[in-house]
C-alpha cells in the first residue's frame, strides 16, 4: 500500500514539474504589443499627411491620394471618438511637410509637390484652433526642402535635415513664436552631427529629442542621436546613442534604424517606431521599442493592419494611434490603436 502511495506521489510531482515547465515556456514566448482597429480617418485615403496634437485632439491634413495633392484638414478628439472637418489649409498643396505644436497652436510648413515645387517649399503656417484660422509666418530659415524632421520642446520648435531633390541636408533650425505671427523668428543652431539625412524621424522623451532612420544617396542612415536644447539661450548639444556592436540589442537597433518614412509614438520613457520602408526595399509593418532610461531596443508585435510608409502617428491622452499611409500604389484611411504593454491577442 505504501509503495502505491509513493508511486502516486511521484506522478503528482511529475505533473507539477511539467506544468511549471510549460508555464515558464509560455512566459518566455510572451509577445507584447497589441493592435485594435480604431475610428477610420474621415478624409480620402492618402500618404504624406501632416499631424500635430493639441490637448486631446489630433489634427491631420494635406498629403497625396495618388492623383491629387490635398488641402483638407481634420481633427480627432479622443474623448469624442470621431473626426471633424476644420479650416482648409490655405497655402500651396503638398505632401511630406513638417509639423509640431507649441502652447495650443499648430505649425505646418515645407513639403513637396512634384507638379509645382520639385525642390520643396519653404513657407510656414500656424493654425489656431480657438479661431479655426490659418496664418502665414516667416519663411523657414533653411530654404526649400521636404522630408525633413521636426519636433517641439518647451516653447521652441525645431526643424532640420531633409532634401531639396538635389541635395540632402544636416542643418538644424530653432523657431521661437512671437507675440504676433509676424514676430516669430528662425535661428540656425548646431547641425545634426550624423550623416546627412532625409525621410528620417524624430521623437521627444523627457525634454530631449531623438533623431534617426532615413537615408542619403540611397544608403540607409543607421546613426541615432539625442538632442538637448540649450538652457537659458545656451547652445544645444548632441549625444550619440548608437549602441556598441557587441550589445545584446544591437541587431534590434540595426533593424529599427535601417528604414525610412517610418513614424514614431511615445509613451512615458519609451518610443515605438512603426513601419516605413525597410532595408530590403519592402514596405514594413515592424514595431521597435526604445527605452530612454536603459537605452535598450526591443522588437514588439508588428502592426496588424497593412504594412505602410508615410503614415501619421499621434498620441492622445496616453493612447497611441497610427493611420493613413502608403504601400506600393495603395493608400490607406484606416487607423489602428497600439497597446504596447498588453500581451498580443491574435483573436482581436
Amino acid at each position: 500500500m505504501k509503495h502505491l502511495q509513493r508511486i502516486a506521489r511521484l506522478f503528482v510531482l511529475a505533473g507539477i514539474m511539467v506544468m511549471a515547465a510549460c508555464s515558464s515556456s509560455d512566459d518566455d514566448d510572451t509577445t507584447f504589443g497589441d493592435w485594435i482597429k480604431s475610428t477610420p480617418f474621415k478624409g480620402v485615403k492618402r500618404s504624406g499627411a501632416f499631424t500635430f496634437t493639441i490637448g486631446t485632439t489630433a489634427y491631420v491634413g494635406l498629403g497625396y491620394d495618388g492623383k491629387d495633392y490635398l488641402s483638407d484638414v481634420y481633427k480627432f478628439d479622443v474623448t469624442k471618438g470621431y473626426w471633424e472637418v476644420v479650416a482648409q489649409f490655405p497655402g500651396a498643396l503638398r505632401e511630406r511637410s513638417v509639423s509640431f505644436s507649441i502652447n495650443g497652436i499648430g505649425y505646418v510648413g515645407l513639403g513637396y509637390n512634384r507638379d509645382d515645387a520639385e525642390d520643396g517649399w519653404d513657407d510656414f503656417w500656424q493654425y489656431d484652433p480657438a479661431t479655426d484660422q490659418w496664418t502665414q509666418l516667416a519663411n523657414f530659415g533653411g530654404g526649400l526642402r521636404y522630408n525633413a524632421v521636426s519636433f517641439a520642446i518647451g516653447s521652441k520648435g525645431y526643424v532640420g535635415t531633409g532634401s531639396d531633390g538635389d541635395n540632402t541636408f544636416s542643418d538644424f533650425w530653432e523657431f521661437t513664436p512671437g507675440a504676433t505671427p509676424e514676430e516669430g523668428e528662425w535661428k540656425e543652431v548646431v547641425s545634426y552631427p550624423g550623416e546627412k539625412m532625409e525621410s528620417g524621424l524624430a521623437f521627444v522623451l523627457n525634454n530631449k529629442a531623438y533623431i534617426g532612420t532615413g537615408r542619403d544617396n540611397g544608403i540607409f542612415s543607421t546613426g541615432f542621436w539625442e538632442f538637448a536644447p540649450g538652457t537659458d539661450g545656451g547652445t544645444p548639444t548632441w549625444t550619440k546613442r548608437t549602441p556598441d556592436t557587441d550589445e545584446s540589442d544591437y541587431d534590434e537597433f540595426q533593424s529599427a534604424m535601417s528604414r525610412y518614412d517610418a513614424v514614431a509614438l511615445t509613451l512615458g520613457n519609451k518610443a515605438y517606431l512603426v513601419g516605413g520602408v525597410a532595408s530590403s526595399g519592402a514596405t514594413d509593418k515592424a514595431v521597435y521599442e526604445f527605452d530612454a532610461t536603459t537605452l535598450n531596443w526591443d522588437n514588439l508585435t508588428s502592426l496588424e493592419g497593412s504594412a505602410r510608409s508615410l503614415a501619421v502617428g499621434y498620441v492622445l491622452d496616453g493612447r497611441l494611434f497610427v493611420g493613413t499611409g502608403l504601400n506600393g500604389s495603395s493608400r490607406f484611411d484606416d487607423v489602428w490603436e497600439f497597446f504596447p504593454q498588453k500581451e498580443y491577442d491574435e483573436e482581436y
